[in-house]
């Protein structure tokens, strides 16, 4: 297990967004259990914002066009907001969770870090599918539960 602050640092983003980056793809349990609950929105935040500009960047490139860039960064901010309080609103009335609305915006949005080859054609279904297992890891430590009851919350959520 890493020593490295799991929190992006928002005095260094470019050293902190590449570790951070890192831990989160390669170590997701160790990154998860190290997570503070709390500490607030805007680390976990500007975070999925870098990932998704990334992801939007590459989606720009491929063909996507400059409607396809501004569509995907604003609607994954949205996504994120809104699927952050569907998915805590299911995991406590449905699955007894005991985490709050902060918690799991931050698991959820270090999640993202997957976005950044969702632009890459190919690249992107598995991202999609390996950004789904973040979020069942995350989601069952922000809400205190396994990970059989984060599942049955992801695809209750959706």
């Amino acid at each position: 297990m890493s020593t490295a602050s799991p929190e992006f640092d928002l005095k260094d983003p470019v050293a902190s967004f590449g570790n951070v980056w890192k831990r989160v793809v390669l170590e997701p349990r160790a990154f998860f259990e190290s997570l503070p609950a709390a500490g607030g929105l805007q680390p976990p935040l500007a975070f999925a914002a870098i990932c998704l500009g990334i992801g939007a960047l590459e989606f720009l490139i491929f063909g996507g066009g400059i409607r396809g860039f501004i569509g995907l960064v604003a609607i994954g901010l949205l996504r994120l907001f809104v699927g952050t309080a569907i998915v805590a609103l299911v995991a406590q009335q449905l699955f007894e969770g005991r985490g709050d609305y902060e918690a799991t915006f931050r698991a959820v949005a270090y999640s993202m870090a997957v976005v950044v080859g969702i632009g890459i054609p190919v690249v992107k279904y598995f991202a999609a599918l390996y950004g789904a297992y973040l979020v069942i890891v995350g989601v069952a430590r922000a809400q205190s539960f396994d990970t059989v009851r984060a599942l049955l919350t992801l695809l209750a959520s959706a």
